[in-house]
């Protein structure tokens, strides 16, 4: 604070002693005013005075009013705190004045004045307000005096006051000391307590900070955390769980409890109050749990009751993690497993069978060769056995070139680019027919490490699957996204990815379908080997990523790459 002085208290704590500052004031003044009324209405040949009562009472409020508008719209600084010193010691004065001077009760309000310039105004504060107390509370004694000197025997009456002059001026005396006395120890007190109070802020940021910690270590976590207090309140909710449960504040309990949308919240409160009261813990429970959209999703849920270093209970938390994301990252784990042992056993197979298939078909056609006349049903049944084998000839080097796949060529590439490149491939191989897909072009380039070539072909396949599954359907829509994180939910906490989402309108994929639908040589449809999804999830394997399938049968199907971002 500038000016003069510096104050022992918190902007808070002043506040709070300027409010019982005003209400001492203004009781004062009313006192003062039924005093003055009551003195002048019992005088001989007084009228009551009330001008001089709305005088007393009028001028203390009007500052107040003043003061507390002031302290509203600006800082309480040391001059507003010394002003409204100097108001006081002037009210007083008059309080003093008009009700009898020296010998008055009032005088005593100056030791409280002088205490509450201690804590407001500290040491200097307390002493200069002291001795401006003691100086007008003696000039009022010398101006008693003079209007009534002494009589012959040294006795001087003054209204509530008299006695010899010697013994008048002794407690005078003894009265500015006392003034002084108390200003040296309210001095005192207010710098002590400023000490106490720097020692105090000092202990509270530092409990901020060690608060800032923790909140910041627990918003790090990948579980949910949610913890009530001793009185049944929330009191803190982690970043992961309000993602979890889709909200973005803690809202108060009358308010979880009015709203429906926040359903999975009351959920997971009521199973922390029930913890707390009843003291047992659930360990690992699943339950299912709603955002704000009403979705519901599987969440494993762990409480426990929190104790102070006393034992007495102080909350409860939970730890809440999302089943479906680890349900979903085990059954990518799991069918990239399944996937590299068809691998390794495809390499065998297809090479065992390639080398018999082209013996067959070399022998068929030395026979076709040999009797060229050969017609009617010998004929037919010669170019099916060619045929055939031709296609299986096909579909081993397919499974052959899927089993000795690898990245031959990698380099830093924009994946933006590569969709750009395939999509114009795409519109070529179409000609026209089918749906055209949109391409929502992101801003900035999302670079991975990888085979230009082999990542273009993962589009190709995943449109290819696209245009299959809207085929037949009305308002038919096929539709790009790259991004980041935004597009990966998921995997939020597991890495930078770069996502390529692929979506249609088309029938959608049923749940059994839906988990073999990465298998090589799985198809629902009649035509084709079944292997563009198989290699779709083998080259992005190789990339070391991940690709999974969202769908509801009827409504669509999404399918997501993440592939690792460049650094």
């Amino acid at each position: 604070m500038g000016g003069p002085f510096q104050s022992s208290l918190g902007g808070l704590d002043e506040r709070r002693l300027l409010t019982g500052v005003y209400i001492a004031r203004l009781s004062i003044a009313n006192a003062l005013a039924v005093a003055a009324t009551v003195v002048r209405t019992t005088a001989e040949d007084s009228p009551p005075g009330l001008p001089l009562v709305f005088l007393i009472v009028g001028i203390p409020t009007a500052w107040t009013i003043a003061s507390v508008l002031y302290g509203r719209r600006w800082a309480i600084g040391s001059r507003f705190l010394t002003a409204q010193v100097g108001h006081d010691l002037l009210l007083t004065t008059a309080a003093v004045l008009l009700t009898g001077g020296v010998g008055s009760e009032f005088a005593l309000i100056y030791v409280l004045l002088i205490g509450v310039a201690g804590l407001l105004l500290g040491f200097r504060g307390a002493m200069v307000t002291a001795l401006a107390c003691a100086a007008v509370y003696l000039g009022v004694a010398y101006w008693q005096i003079t209007l009534n000197p002494s009589d012959a025997d040294g006795v001087i009456v003054l209204p509530n006051l008299s006695g010899r002059l010697t013994a008048v001026l002794w407690s005078l005396a003894l009265a500015a000391t006392v003034f002084l006395l108390i200003g040296v120890a309210s001095g005192m007190a207010g710098r002590r307590l400023r000490v106490q109070r720097e020692r105090l802020d000092e202990l509270e940021k530092e409990l901020a900070r060690a608060r800032i910690d923790a909140q910041d270590i627990l918003n790090t976590i990948e579980s949910g955390i949610i913890s009530i207090d001793a009185g049944e309140e929330i009191d803190f909710i982690n970043v992961t769980a309000r993602s979890q449960l889709g909200i973005s504040r803690v809202p108060g309990t009358g308010e979880m409890r009015a709203r429906p949308d926040l359903r999975g919240l009351s959920t997971l409160y009521t199973e922390l109050v029930r913890t707390l009261r009843t003291e047992r813990e659930a360990e690992y429970a699943e339950m299912a749990l709603s955002d704000q959209g009403g979705a519901s999703r599987a969440f494993s849920v762990t409480t426990t009751v929190l104790y102070d270093p006393a034992g007495r209970k102080r909350g409860a938390a939970a730890i809440v993690r999302d089943v479906e994301h680890v349900r979903r990252l085990e059954d990518l784990a799991r069918q990239a497993d399944r996937l590299r042992a068809v691998n390794e056993l495809a390499a065998g197979l297809a090479h065992e069978i390639q080398n018999p298939l082209a013996a067959i078909r070399s022998a068929v056609e030395l026979l076709g060769a040999g009797e060229r006349d050969r017609v009617g049903e010998d004929a037919r049944l010669m170019n099916l056995v060619v045929r055939e084998t031709d296609r299986l000839t096909a579909l081993i080097g397919d499974f052959m070139a899927f089993s000795r796949m690898t990245i031959k060529k990698r380099a830093r590439v924009d994946l933006v680019a590569v969709v750009e490149d395939a999509m114009e491939v795409d519109r070529m191989a179409a000609r026209g027919v089918g749906p055209r897909p949109v391409f929502v072009r992101p801003g900035i380039p999302y670079r991975v490490d990888g085979d230009h070539d082999l990542l273009k072909q993962v589009f190709l396949n995943l449109v290819a699957n696209a245009r299959a599954a809207v085929d037949g359907v009305g308002n038919a829509r096929i539709e790009i996204r790259v991004g980041g994180q935004a597009l990966l939910p998921e995997l939020e906490r597991a890495g930078p990815f770069v996502a390529l989402e692929v979506s249609d309108n088309g029938v959608g994929i049923e749940p059994q379908v839906r988990e073999r639908i990465f298998d090589p040589f799985f198809t629902t449809r009649s035509s084709g080997f079944g292997m563009g999804l198989a290699i779709v999830h083998r080259i992005v394997d190789l990339h070391g990523g991940m690709v999974w399938v969202d769908s509801e049968p009827g409504k669509g199907s999404i399918f997501r790459v993440a592939i690792p971002r460049a650094p």
